[in-house]
C-alpha cells in the first residue's frame, strides 16, 4: 500500500455520512466489544451514538484500553481511518472456533462450523445433514465467506475402518504452516501441518491401516511462483529499486477449515440406524480483514495485541469405536487473515518477551492459522497450537485421533514512511516501525530478530535486504506471526 492508495481511499471516505465523525473519539469499553461490519451502533466520548455501516470506522482518536477487547464480524473487512490509534487491549477479526462434540449418537445435530472473521470463511460443519447419513464433513468457505473453497471435509467411516477422517485446514498465505516447529510427517503421520486432514481407520499414528484420506487443505489466493508479492497494495523493493505490486487485489480474510468425518453405526448406506453415527467436529473459522490507518501514529502497548488469527477446529465424539484414541475426526482449522497497520507518523509496537525463533508464542500482531483441539482423553490432550510445539511426541498426540488439519498462515502488512537505515537493520523501510522491549527501543541485529522482515527476492530467487545480503529468515520469526511485509507510505 502507497500514499496515494491511502488518500484516495481517505478521500473516498470523505463523501460518506461518516465524514462528521471524524471530529469524534472513541474508547472501546471495558470488556469484550463485538463490532458488525456491515451495521453497527458505537457510542464517542462526546455527543449521540452513531451507526456505522459498510465497516468503515472513522475517528479521531480511538484507544483500546487494557482489559477491553474488540472484535470484528460480518461480511465486509473492518477498516479503522484515525488519527491515532492506540491499543492496549485486544482488537481482534479472529475467526471462530469449530464446535467440539460432546453429545453422544446425535449425527442429525450438525457439529457448527466456527464463523469467520470480518470478510473471513466460516468453517465447515461436522455431520452436516440433518435427515440422512453425512458422507462427509461440510467444506469450509473461502475467502471473503465464498462458499465451499476452504478446507475440505473429512470423510465418513464404516463400522470396520472405525475412524473418520479429518477436516482439512483453512488456506491463505499458505497452505499449513511450513514453519511449524514439529516436524511434517509422511503418509498418516501429521500431516496435518500441511493443511490434510487427518487419515482415518485404526491403528497408531502412521500404520499403514490408517487408509481413509482426510479433507484436503483450501486453495491459497496467490498463483504466480514468488512468495514475497502475496500482499495488498505497492510495495518497493530498495535493493533493485524496483516496485513490487502485490498480488492481492482486495481487502478480504482468510478461509474456514473443513468438518470432519462421521464413523457409521452399520454398513448399509440408507439404514436407519444412521441416528447412532458418531459425528465429526466442526471446521474453525478463517481470520478475517483488518485495516488501520493513522495520520500520526499507532500505538499498540505492553497490554495490547492486535490479531487475525483462524479459529481452531474442534474434535469430534468421543465413542465407543475409537476406544484408546479418544476423538473421532476433527475440523480443520481456519486460516489467518489480513493484518495491515498503516501510518503517516510511526507504527511503534511494545514485543512480548522472546521470539518465534527462540520459543515463545505471544505474539503483539498476529495473523496466525489455526489447529484441531480436544475435549478427549490423555495422551492426546491438545489445547492450543504452541502448548507442545517443541515436543517430539506432539506429532504422534496430534494424529493419535484424526484430528483436522492446520489452517494457512495469512498476512501481516506495515507501513510507514521510510527513512535512511537509522536503526541498523539493513532497511529504510522499518526506521519508522518501533519496537520497544520494556520500554525500550530496540536497534540492529536485536530489531531484526523481532521483526523478521524476509525481504525481496534478488534475480536468483533469494531472499535479501536493502543491500542485497540474504536475510535468512526461514523459520526464524520473530514476535510477529507470520513474518511482516514491509511497505512504505
Amino acid at each position: 500500500m502507497n500514499l496515494p492508495q491511502i488518500a484516495a481511499a481517505t478521500a473516498a471516505l470523505a463523501i460518506t455520512p461518516l465524514a462528521s465523525a471524524q471530529t469524534l473519539d472513541w474508547i472501546a469499553p471495558p470488556g469484550v466489544t463485538v463490532l458488525d461490519t456491515d451495521s453497527t451502533t458505537l457510542q464517542p466520548t462526546t455527543g449521540p451514538a452513531i451507526t456505522v455501516t459498510g465497516g468503515v470506522f472513522v475517528f479521531r482518536n480511538v484507544t483500546i484500553p487494557n482489559g477491553s477487547t474488540v472484535i470484528g464480524r460480518g461480511s465486509r473487512p473492518m477498516v479503522w481511518i484515525t488519527t491515532t490509534m492506540q491499543v492496549d487491549g485486544r482488537l481482534s477479526v479472529d475467526g471462530e472456533d469449530g464446535e467440539k462434540v460432546l453429545t453422544l449418537n446425535a449425527p442429525f445435530v450438525p457439529a457448527t462450523g466456527g464463523r469467520g472473521g470480518a470478510a473471513g470463511g466460516d468453517g465447515g460443519r461436522g455431520s452436516p445433514q440433518i435427515a440422512l447419513r453425512s458422507l462427509a464433513g461440510q467444506p469450509g468457505n473461502g475467502p471473503g465467506n465464498t462458499p465451499g473453497l476452504g478446507g475440505g471435509g473429512g470423510l465418513l467411516a464404516s463400522p470396520q475402518c472405525a475412524l473418520g477422517s479429518g477436516g482439512g485446514g483453512g488456506a491463505f498465505a499458505t497452505i499449513g504452516d511450513p514453519w511449524f516447529k514439529a516436524p511434517a510427517g509422511t503418509g498418516t503421520a501429521f500431516v496435518q501441518r500441511g493443511g490434510i486432514g487427518g487419515f482415518g481407520c485404526g491403528g497408531i499414528s502412521g500404520a499403514v491401516t490408517r487408509t481413509l484420506v482426510g479433507g484436503g487443505p483450501g486453495g491459497t489466493l496467490f498463483v504466480d511462483a514468488r512468495a514475497d508479492n502475496d500482499f495488498f497494495g505497492l510495495g518497493f523493493d530498495v535493493s533493485s529499486g524496483q516496485p513490487v505490486p502485490g498480488e492481492l487485489t482486495q481487502l478480504v480474510g482468510g478461509a474456514g477449515g473443513g468438518g470432519g468425518g462421521d464413523i457409521a453405526f452399520d454398513a448399509p448406506l440408507l439404514s436407519p440406524a444412521w441416528i447412532n453415527d458418531n459425528k465429526g467436529g466442526g471446521g474453525g473459522g478463517g481470520g478475517g480483514a483488518l485495516l488501520v490507518f493513522a495520520s500520526t501514529d499507532i500505538v499498540v502497548g505492553p497490554g495490547g495485541r492486535v490479531t487475525a488469527n483462524g479459529g481452531n477446529g474442534g474434535s469430534g465424539e468421543l465413542g465407543s469405536f475409537p476406544s484408546a484414541v479418544g476423538n473421532n475426526a476433527g475440523g480443520g482449522g481456519g486460516s489467518g487473515g489480513l493484518l495491515i497497520l498503516a501510518a503517516l507518523g510511526q507504527i511503534v509496537l511494545e514485543v512480548k518477551g522472546g521470539t518465534y525463533a527462540n520459543n515463545n508464542f505471544d505474539f503483539v500482531l498476529s495473523a496466525d492459522g489455526g489447529i484441531c483441539t480436544t475435549s478427549g482423553f490423555p495422551p492426546n490432550f491438545i489445547f492450543g497450537k504452541y502448548e507442545l510445539a517443541t515436543s517430539p511426541s506432539y506429532a504422534g498426540n496430534y494424529d493419535r485421533a484424526p484430528l483436522g488439519g492446520f489452517g494457512g498462515m495469512g498476512i501481516v502488512q506495515l507501513a510507514a514512511p521510510s527513512g535512511t537505515n537509522q536503526d541498523g537493520t539493513n532497511t529504510v523501510l522499518d526506521d519508522n516501525i518501533v519496537l520497544r522491549l520494556n520500554g525500550v527501543p530496540l536497534q540492529g541485529a536485536q530489531k531484526r530478530a523481532y521483526l523478521a522482515w524476509r525481504g525481496y527476492r534478488n534475480a536468483q530467487g533469494v531472499l535479501v535486504d536493502d543491500f542485497g545480503a540474504p536475510t535468512n529468515i526461514n523459520g526464524n520469526e520473530g514476535d510477529i506471526r507470520p513474518a511482516p511485509v514491509l511497505l512504505r507510505l
